[in-house]
């Protein structure tokens, strides 16, 4: 059983206003899950899209708009999102400070269908 000590996981160098690190992937020896890190910084928008699986996206720190199905909100730290399989859903960052977010998926690829 690996364990992972996230002070040896950096977040990548920031690309497009977003940087990630992977706490939990195949390159850990993981088959069947993926938990990872992700900064968003303010001015970032990401596209609509889908998955084949469940995704779930829970806000660590600051704050985030996102588009689910029919419903947009303004999402907070302690909120976990829960994008079902096939549901439509993208992320907006236009407030002030960072976002941090923790994304949990079972699989080791995740399959994206962009809408947009």
């Amino acid at each position: 059983m690996p364990i992972i000590d996230h002070a040896d996981v950096r977040l990548a160098s920031t690309t497009e206003r977003i940087r990630e690190r992977y706490l939990v992937s195949k390159d850990q020896g993981a088959v069947s899950l993926t938990v990872k890190e992700v900064e968003i910084s303010p001015g970032w928008e990401g596209r609509m899209h889908t998955h084949p699986i469940d995704v779930s996206i829970q806000v660590l720190s600051g704050a985030i708009q996102v588009i689910l199905g029919d419903e947009v909100k303004t999402v907070r730290a302690g909120t976990t999102l829960l994008a079902p399989p096939g549901v439509p859903h993208k992320l907006i960052h236009h407030l002030w400070t960072p976002a941090l977010l923790l994304i949990t998926y079972p699989a080791t690829d995740l399959d994206t269908a962009a809408l947009e």
